[in-house]
């Protein structure tokens, strides 16, 4: 699951909703997805243009009015409910709760003024790696499902709601919350700012919201935790991870039952220690296809962590051998040299005491 948050607007909306509906103007044959809020379907783009620019009080000219988040789902992901439009609307839902509590003021998903739409394709622009390199041209569609979800969301809270919770005496602030989930300000209890933003927190629960909301088996090796860990960790952090991630991938193979699937000891030359490496091999192979930059360094740090622990295991094992052996030749030397000892003494014992016994 991928959870971007891209930078404020400071004017109007108008642009950003025109370009968010370039699906509907290229396939116009097909339905069109339109937008959703928390509590109605089916709007027009003016309908969200209107609303976002309204809902503004005391910003600046040059100040973000709107903020843009991105939901965008793996394959495995989308594969597992189908793609559904109406389950990402659902998520999205969620996850504009869970936006609401991140800011640590008390208020949900009613206080905000947001709209969300489906998209189904995407393509290479300049944010990418490859573009950025080179090795792939701009606009060109990225291959496999690329649906996923723009949520544009207000800066002010919904000023409906709070005229109404000023009126009926349910806050006393003076002027609306300006709510910007870029603020470097994460939890705080004292100063002007109170509250924040926790970006990654953020990131986590929405991951959250989509298993628990789905039932959704997320494998560690595709969480959040996982891969911001592979691309910032320190290399500790990195092997307790890959340690983790092998661990939780051999109980999913115990836990499977008889003709559920075929199990690891079923498959030829398959052992629970390589199913990681499977699944890392995917990884490596959907972003080399995809020329997605920023996954393959981060499935490539992956790689030379768990190269670095295959490494340990065979030193360690190895270790182990050669004191094994080790042991074996004491103990072979240990035995000759007891029966060289013995042949040694039996030979001259006999002949004194066959002298006395002939007297």
């Amino acid at each position: 699951m991928m959870t971007k948050i891209g930078a404020g607007g400071a004017g109007s909306s108008g642009g950003l909703v025109e370009y968010l509906e370039k699906e509907n103007k290229l396939k116009p044959e097909q339905q069109a997805e339109l937008w959703f809020s928390q509590n109605r379907e089916q709007l027009a783009g003016h309908e969200v243009v209107a609303q976002i620019d309204h809902n503004k009080r005391n910003l600046g000219r040059e100040d973000a009015k709107y903020y843009q988040v991105i939901l965008a789902p793996s394959q495995a992901e989308l594969a597992h409910i189908g793609s559904d439009s109406q389950q990402l609307q659902a998520f999205t839902r969620a996850t504009m709760e869970q936006y609401a509590q991140n800011f640590g003021k008390g208020i949900e998903s009613k206080d905000l003024v947001w709209f969300a739409k489906v998209e189904h394709s995407r393509s290479f622009d300049y944010t990418d790696r490859a573009v950025q390199l080179g090795e792939q041209p701009k606009g060109v569609a990225k291959t496999g499902d690329q649906t996923h979800i723009h949520v544009i969301v207000s800066r002010t809270e919904n000023l409906r709601e709070y005229a109404e919770g000023k009126k009926n005496e349910l806050h006393e602030r003076k002027n609306p919350y300006h709510l910007s989930p870029l603020t470097n300000h994460k939890a705080t209890t004292k100063g002007a700012v109170m509250g924040g933003f926790e970006r990654n927190s953020f990131s986590q629960r929405t991951e959250q919201s989509f298993d628990q909301a789905f039932n959704y088996e997320r494998k560690l090796t595709e969480s959040f935790r996982f891969l911001h860990c592979m691309k910032y960790g320190d290399e500790q952090a990195k092997g307790e991870m890959q340690r983790q991630a092998t661990e939780q991938g051999q109980k999913r193979a115990q836990s499977h039952e008889p003709g559920q699937r075929v199990t690891l000891d079923q498959q030829p030359g398959k052992t629970l220690e390589n199913e990681f490496a499977d699944d890392l091999r995917a990884v490596l192979s959907k972003a080399y296809q995809q020329k997605d930059m920023d996954d393959l360094s981060t499935a490539l740090a992956t790689a030379q962590a768990e190269r670095e622990r295959q490494r340990v295991i065979e030193e360690q094992k190895a270790e182990e051998a050669r004191k094994v052996a080790l042991e074996a030749t004491n103990l072979a030397e240990q035995e000759k040299i007891d029966r060289q000892l013995k042949i040694e003494q039996e030979p001259r014992n006999a002949p004194k005491l066959n002298q006395g016994l002939s007297r």
